[in-house]
């Protein structure tokens, strides 16, 4: 039993919920070589996020949590490999990985997390022809995607080299869904005005991670140019995004040259990759402390006038996994570990009630999550790798949860080398 300011986590209870998980995986995976109707075919099986009809296709960024979840299992290490596989060949064929792999999905993206991903398959295998290709199909997606410059088409690299979220639709409300953060109201309703926080976060790390395997691959001035990008977008983002009055990081309006000041969790991720200083990481964690915490875990939002799904009372896997990691990753452990058994607890609270994890939480009040546009899903693959994933993280905190100490396996998974 682990017990910390009144959370309590049993082993036992721990180890029915990763027997559930582990049994339920079989019923997530998808095998669809061709195209069919609307569904595009892909060259290696693949999870859905749930077992509903309404998720067939392989999803972008739901990808990253199962693949770093599996990448080492002894079943399900080469479908995990495979899952990365087919967003490169999604980038192969079509230039974009799209939503989610049906061609209606073609017309947006969703978070970029492909250099990660890669980086974790390479360090698995090992295999530099398979990182060599992999690498130029990486490039290949950031410039034309993500630095994109094309009116109606890849049009979001759009002030001062900083880059928005698009539909090719040119519709707000399809370039908040290509956000992941379908719906919310941090985007006021206008989200191609913004250039959002995590999302040039995110562009960092595929900066770093570029100029990292431009090295591993002995391309020394491909390496030198990413690292300058990356130099260039933090200071970007310092000057933009970051406010030392409250002391976090904001989406920036660049229609009408100011900060948002809604408080979210995405804030978060320039800690997550590294981009914080120490004492901006600090004034973070206070804004976390007072404002995100909740009794189950971290919210992602305080609460707006008006809320949806990813907003007050929820709380999703990723965004708990990216917070604490965050934490971690500037030496906030105990915090992180506080965090970590908060949402174990929960997980494990609604799973002896329901007998199922769920896709999104009420972390304000402890249950199943707020709909929005559909009913809220169980048996859900992002929920179900985060756990797995915390289980590992919870482990290494109670052996030694010294403020600083970090894991060797989650240092080099991250790419924080």
């Amino acid at each position: 039993m682990v017990k910390k300011t009144g959370i309590q986590v049993d082993k036992k209870e721990i180890d029915q919920v990763l027997a559930y998980i582990e049994d339920y995986w079989p019923k997530l995976v998808r095998v669809h070589k061709k195209d069919h109707k609307t569904l595009i075919g892909l060259p290696d099986p693949y999870i859905i996020p749930a077992e509903s009809d309404v998720f067939q296709e392989q999803y972008y960024w739901d990808t990253y949590p199962v693949v770093r979840a599996l990448i080492n299992h002894p079943k399900y290490s080469q479908l995990a490999i495979g899952m990365v596989d087919n967003l490169l060949y999604l980038v192969e064929r079509f230039g974009i990985i799209p939503n989610g792999s049906r061609f209606y999905f073609l017309s947006r993206s969703q978070p970029p997390l492909l250099s990660s991903l890669v980086w974790i398959v390479y360090q698995k295998t090992k295999d530099k022809k398979w990182f060599a290709r992999a690498a130029s199909l990486l490039e290949e997606e950031y410039n034309g995607v993500w630095m994109g410059k094309v009116h109606l088409r890849n049009f979001r690299n759009v002030y001062r080299g900083l880059s928005r979220y698009y539909d090719i639709n040119a519709v707000n409300v399809l370039a908040e869904a290509e956000s992941g953060w379908d719906l919310t109201a941090r985007f006021m309703g206008r989200c191609m005005d913004f250039l959002p926080i995590d999302l040039n976060s995110l562009l960092y790390l595929y900066e770093v991670d570029l100029a990292k395997a431009y090295e591993e691959l002995g391309d020394i001035k491909k390496k030198e140019k990413f690292y300058e990008k990356a130099r260039v977008r933090n200071q970007v983002i310092t000057e933009l995004m970051w406010d030392e009055k409250t002391g976090y990081f904001y989406d920036y309006d660049f229609v009408n040259r100011e900060k948002s000041h809604l408080v979210t969790i995405a804030g978060v991720f320039p800690l997550n990759v590294g981009i914080a200083s120490a004492k901006q990481a600090e004034r973070v964690v206070s804004v976390i402390q007072k404002d995100l915490q909740e009794k189950y875990g971290i919210v992602q939002s305080v609460r707006f006038v008006e809320n949806f799904q990813w907003d007050w009372p929820n709380g999703w896997a990723p965004m708990q996994l990216r917070t604490i990691e965050g934490l971690m990753r500037y030496g906030y452990n105990r915090l992180a570990k506080r965090i970590v058994l908060k949402w174990l607890s929960l997980n494990i609270e609604i799973f002896k009630e329901t007998g199922n994890l769920w896709e999104k939480y009420d972390v304000v009040h402890g249950k199943i999550g707020v709909p929005d546009r559909y009913p809220t899903p169980y048996g859900f693959a992002w929920t179900n790798a985060a756990f797995v994933i915390l289980v590992r993280v919870l482990n290494f905190l109670e052996k030694d949860a010294t403020e600083g100490a970090t894991p060797v396996w989650l240092v080099r998974r991250l790419g924080w080398l």
